[in-house]
């Protein structure tokens, strides 16, 4: 009798080498400058580091923090507690073990699937191993490495429910969606995604329907809804600021177009096309789902679930980023339906294959194989052309060449005693991170609350750096109307400015 283990290593070979393939490119990718660091992963950084040694979800300004939910720097916090090390010594390996159970975990779903092809499975898997999407977000301290996981492992927890639907395996579902509602606030996606499931399932009684589904939403929603009372009691408000969105529907499909041209071979430059391929799949998933419900023999899948996922979370990111303002829909926003995406698009190849007469096999699969070249060229580009700044200068971010070696933040760090509070700048995360200086962000300019806070200081430094100008955020010209400049400190990559009250300020 073969051992567990030996079965789990002939079933997921294929999965165990892309991870290694995937780590070997991280490891690359991280070694010259650590981990990538963005505005976030400072805020993600110092919470856990004061939820670890202070118990308290602040950041690094001592600020309760109410923008992020506090799922990741809770994660990153207890790994701290766990290894006794810093975030940003642990967070390189931390991706590791992510990247390798989420490509784990896809080749899981795949062989659950209802038609299996292990060929098929090996070259997903390593299209996922060098896909420039996962290894952008997984080179990066970013909560979409936890949540992507998360993802993956409620698809993969949802279908054992559904074998049995005991309440037991629910819970566990359950347990893991609000774990990712509360790591990212799109995990919202996966609670829509277990509730529609839930209620379209024929196999369920009316009152156990509705228990499970009371099972679900109370606990699934739980730990998003303490968070979010708590960011009430501690800001007055429960998301942070979220300005008024800037971009329609259409304007939003069109960055996903220009995301998925980067994702599809001979797709370069032809967003348009793309924008309407995206629609065209959306639509598609939206009839597969339909259809499933309809036809409750399909329903019981992880195809399904997988569907329904898809369809949910693109649904909401593109509902929300017409509400409220968001940074344009990247590679990164995106990269939670990278991997549903991939499976939605692909998975009708194995039936098809399989049912097709000889002659129209053979012409699908030259096409196929033409295409899936086409594909790992395009990857391979996107990684090459990544690798060329990575590996001189580091990941793009604050952990990049130019910013640790800037004169500007060289000057800070030597003077530091000089900046006696209050400290502005327009990058103020990059301040702190890179210098250790507390520096408050300068006022949204839409927000008048925030605009009349920052005049009321009768004085103050301002840190300027020249790759750190955010335009949503006041400039130098606003805050000289009101504000006359006493001294400036010019340096290579930034100013220093001390400004104090002046007689036109009303």
């Amino acid at each position: 009798m073969k051992s567990a283990f030996i079965i789990f290593i002939s079933k997921h070979w294929d999965a165990l080498l892309a991870s290694v393939t995937a780590v070997v490119f991280l490891y690359f990718f991280t070694r010259h400058s650590g981990i990538g660091i963005s505005p976030d992963s400072v805020v993600y950084e110092s919470t856990a580091t004061n939820i670890r040694h202070h118990f308290s979800f602040t950041d690094f300004n001592s600020l309760p923090l109410v923008d992020f939910p506090l799922g990741y720097p809770s994660f990153l916090a207890f790994t701290m507690l766990l290894t006794g090390l810093p975030v940003l010594f642990i967070a390189p390996f931390i991706n590791y073990l992510l990247f390798s159970g989420s490509i784990l975990l896809t080749s899981v779903i795949i062989i659950g699937h209802q038609k299996k092809s292990s060929l098929y499975k090996m070259c997903v898997l390593a299209a996922l191993a060098c896909s420039p999407s996962l290894l952008e977000v997984y080179s990066m301290l970013w909560s979409e490495t936890l949540f992507i996981f998360l993802i993956l492992l409620f698809i993969v927890a949802f279908r054992n429910y559904q074998v049995s639907h005991s309440s037991p395996r629910l819970l566990l579902a359950a347990l893991i969606a609000a774990l990712a509602f509360v790591t990212r606030y799109a995990g919202i996606g996966l609670f829509f995604t277990g509730c529609t499931l839930l209620f379209f399932d024929g196999d369920l009684s009316i009152r156990k329907k509705i228990n499970h589904l009371l099972l679900f939403g109370c606990v699934g929603s739980s730990f998003a809804v303490i968070n979010l009372v708590r960011n009430l009691l501690v800001s007055g408000n429960m998301t942070g600021v979220r300005e008024k969105a800037i971009h329609s529907v259409r304007e939003n499909l069109h960055q996903i177009g220009t995301v998925l041209s980067d994702w599809l071979p001979f797709m370069k430059s032809h967003e348009t096309i793309a924008t309407v391929l995206f629609v065209i799949i959306l639509l598609l998933a939206i009839g597969k789902l339909c259809y499933r419900i309809l036809q409750q023999q399909y329903f019981y899948s992880y195809e399904t679930i997988t569907t329904c996922f898809f369809v949910m979370y693109a649904l909401f990111i593109i509902t929300i980023a017409s509400i409220s303002r968001f940074e344009d829909l990247s590679s990164r926003l995106l990269s939670p339906i990278y991997i549903p995406l991939l499976l939605v698009g692909s998975s009708w190849i194995v039936p098809v294959l399989q049912q097709s007469i000889r002659y129209k096999r053979n012409i699908l699969l030259i096409a196929l194989i033409l295409f899936y070249a086409g594909f790992h060229y395009n990857q391979y580009q996107l990684n090459a052309e990544a690798w060329e700044g990575i590996k001189d200068a580091g990941i793009p971010g604050y952990a990049e060449d130019s910013w640790t070696q800037s004169p500007a933040i060289d000057f800070i760090k030597k003077n530091k005693s000089h900046f006696v509070q209050p400290v502005y700048a327009d990058a103020n995360d990059a301040v702190y991170f890179l210098t250790g200086v507390h520096a408050l962000p300068l006022p949204h300019k839409e927000i008048p609350k925030e605009i009349s806070v920052f005049f009321q200081q009768p004085a103050f430094h301002l840190i300027w750096l020249t790759d750190g100008e955010n335009a949503d955020l006041v400039g130098l010209d606003f805050i000289k109307q009101y504000k006359k400049q006493v001294s400036v400190q010019q340096l290579d990559g930034g100013r220093i400015y001390y400004f104090s009250d002046s007689a036109s300020h009303k």
